[in-house]
């Protein structure tokens, strides 16, 4: 306990202490007490640093990415990493942060473009949060190495670090998982130690080229830099790739990986959707193609209202942008001007199935030639190969027996007795048992009214919801490829596949009709298979449009 004697005198106020027999105070050790008879220490408790920064937590979750990796064969830059000596010291975070007396600007202030910036871009970069096997936003796409481990012990910073192994010379990569990022010079440093070799790039829309290796072989953590660019902005795939190989012993740990991007002057710029930022000039300029006014662009061009430079009035680039002036059809492409002349002057069309459109001046596939069955979108849909001309269903050159549906019979079907059938249709040496696998025979009609081809098509009457297989008869199917169409019409909705000895055809989805105008539907398939059919599935057919009708089925090889 501390007494205190208060001594009063009129000219002088004395504090004394005495009899002080169990100081509660203790002196600073190492250091000479004052007297404490005349100073009276400060009592109040020494502010905490005030700059002890955390870092970026890296709380934003980038896209996962699905970009497949290469094969880890990419031949590696001259290289431009460069190794530090491991000796210069981390900013131990101690700057004291701005009091906050000072009055902030109402925002008219430019900050000074080119000063530090200490934003880490990298997510995660100490490696602290580590919710799994793997470190949070870490391994992404491109990631193929096989054994990542968590570090606990003798980090660099925090508490946590990674050991990356791969005892292999060939290569393999830990990147971190996609993410967006702006345009612009990156300086980048990370922290590693133990035995391996360690390069380091990036991937965007395709990988970077790779710094040169930095061989590690030490138990203390050395630096290593490593600088990029990129040239424009990267959205929801940049990710930064570390290269290993040769690991040994304690394998390759690292820790603390930082990239921070260089201030530019445009990054206090912005401009329209046509036009770029330029550092040197600090002004928005027009983008290839685009422009602001016609001085932009070239003299035979105009700046459209989309701020794109276009085709003058009266100018040409081609013989088709002088087809409204006949007199004067031909484009001379050294003044870009629309003179006199033939367009197919001097072209000569090598393939029989193309002739030189008068208009273009190009060799364009001639009226009712084809290269396919794909070309044939008239009346005649079926492209005979030999004669590279589109034919009629019935013709030799379609694989489809029966494709327009011109040749009907009565049969015996199980379980349904007699019916009017196409030939060559429902499939019986399809092995049907249950009667509810095929489509009833009674909703299969058919159909004169209006026709795509020859003097009959096939009509599906489908008052229900569910969909009904139709099947064509199997047949084997010689090797190579077949372009394939049929035509719909009516009011419904219809879809197809193929199943053979080569498996089912991809599935696909139904088309709605809802139209008296015959539409063509297209697909492929690869030959060299027995027991080819091909399956319609007819769904819900309405009678405003006499239900669905289905014509001219055809498959030509290429």
């Amino acid at each position: 306990m501390t007494l205190f004697r208060v001594c009063l005198t009129s000219l002088l106020v004395l504090v004394v202490a005495c009899g002080d027999s169990n100081p509660a105070e203790t002196p600073d050790a190492g250091q000479t007490r004052p007297d404490a008879s005349v100073e009276t220490p400060d009592s109040g408790n020494p502010l905490p640093d005030a700059g002890a920064e955390d870092p970026d937590a890296g709380s934003e979750t980038p896209d996962s990415g699905t970009e497949t990796p290469d094969s880890g064969t990419e031949t590696p830059d001259a290289g431009t990493e460069t190794p530090d000596s491991g000796t210069e010291t981390p900013d131990a975070g101690t700057e004291t942060p701005d009091s906050g007396t000072e009055t902030p600007d109402a925002g008219s202030e430019t900050p000074d473009a080119g000063g530090p910036t200490d934003v880490n871009v990298i997510d995660n970069g100490g490696f602290e949060q580590w919710p799994g096997a793997l470190p949070a936003l870490w391994s992404g796409s491109t990631s193929n190495i096989e054994e990542v481990q968590k570090v606990t012990t003798q980090a660099f910073e925090g508490v946590n670090a990674a050991r990356l192994i791969n005892a292999s010379s060939t290569h393999r990569r830990f990147s971190t998982v996609a993410k967006s990022m702006p345009a612009g010079r990156y300086s980048c440093t990370y922290r590693a130690r133990g035995t391996g070799d360690v390069r380091n790039a990036w991937f965007g829309t395709d990988y970077s080229s790779y710094s040169a290796y930095t061989s590690v072989n030490t138990q203390m953590w050395t630096q290593v830099a490593y600088n990029f660019n990129l040239a424009n902005a990267v959205f929801d795939t940049f990710e930064l790739i570390f290269s290993v190989r040769n690991t040994s012993g304690e394998n390759l740990l690292i820790d603390n990986v930082r990239c921070v991007r260089t201030p530019e002057p445009c990054d206090q710029v912005s401009c329209e959707a046509w036009a770029r930022c330029d550092n040197a000039t600090v002004t928005c300029q027009p983008l290839s193609g685009r422009c602001d006014d016609a001085t932009d662009c070239n003299e035979w061009q105009a700046c459209d209202a989309t701020h794109t430079c276009v085709t003058a009035q009266d100018r040409c680039t081609r013989h088709a942008d002088c087809a409204g002036t006949p007199q004067t059809p031909v484009c001379d492409t050294s003044t870009h001007l629309c003179v006199e002349g033939d367009p197919c002057a001097g072209v000569t069309c090598s393939n029989p199935a193309t002739s030189c459109n008068p208009t273009t001046g190009v060799c364009e596939l001639a009226e009712g030639a084809c290269f396919t069955t794909y070309d044939c979108r008239g009346a005649l849909p079926a492209c005979d190969p030999a004669t590279r001309r589109c034919v009629a269903a019935d013709h030799s050159a379609n694989i489809i027996r029966n494709g327009g549906f011109e040749s009907w019979s009565t049969r015996s079907i199980p379980y349904y007795g007699n019916n009017y059938l196409p030939d060559s249709w429902y499939g019986l040496d399809n092995g049907i048992t249950d009667p509810g696998s095929e489509i009833k025979p009674s909703r299969l009609v058919r159909y004169t009214n209006a026709v795509h081809g020859g003097s009959a098509a096939l009509q599906f009457v489908v008052p229900i919801q569910v969909a009904e297989r139709f099947t064509l008869e199997k047949f084997n199917v010689p090797t190579g490829n077949y372009s394939c169409s049929y035509r719909v019409r009516g009011h419904g909705s219809i879809r197809h596949r193929s199943y053979s000895s080569g498996g089912w055809s991809p599935q696909t989805d139904f088309i709605t009709v809802d139209s008296d105008e015959w539409q063509p539907v297209f697909f492929r398939f690869t030959g060299n298979v027995r027991d080819w059919r091909l399956f319609f599935y007819p769904s819900r057919s309405v009678a405003d449009r006499d239900h669905l009708q289905v014509d001219d089925v055809v498959c030509t090889k290429d």
